[in-house]
């Protein structure tokens, strides 16, 4: 019964934030920071992280051993979230280095005019 409950307060809880993310939906605080890609991608890690809390209840309806289902478990849900923080810290990094190339330009856009813009 517990993974029934599991799986449907799971999916209802992570599934719509993670679809509405990579639809492009944020909040307006996140919005101003963050560019419309940045968002799909954290979109793609949520549904990553979704699909890591599902492997645990329907490794254990496998016919696997408990023991084998759970590490078997463990190792998958391990490294389905370390691919979603890869792809979170990949979109960080990309936003930063983005956020330093609109900056170079725009300094040497106000150095050629002479100081004027």
């Amino acid at each position: 019964m517990f993974l029934w409950l599991w799986l449907i307060g799971w999916s209802a809880f992570a599934l719509p934030v993670a679809v509405a993310s990579l639809r492009g939906w944020a909040p307006k605080r996140v919005r101003r920071r963050t560019s419309p890609w940045a968002i799909r991608v954290r979109g793609v890690a949520l549904l990553v992280i979704w699909l890591g809390g599902l492997t645990g209840p329907l490794l254990r309806w496998s016919d696997l051993d408990s023991a084998d289902a759970s590490l078997l478990a463990s190792v998958v849900q391990g490294g389905l979230l370390v691919f979603a923080g890869g792809l979170v810290a990949g979109s960080q990094l990309g936003e930063w280095f983005y956020r330093r190339a609109v900056q170079a330009q725009t300094v040497d856009r106000t150095e050629g005019a002479g100081g004027r813009l």
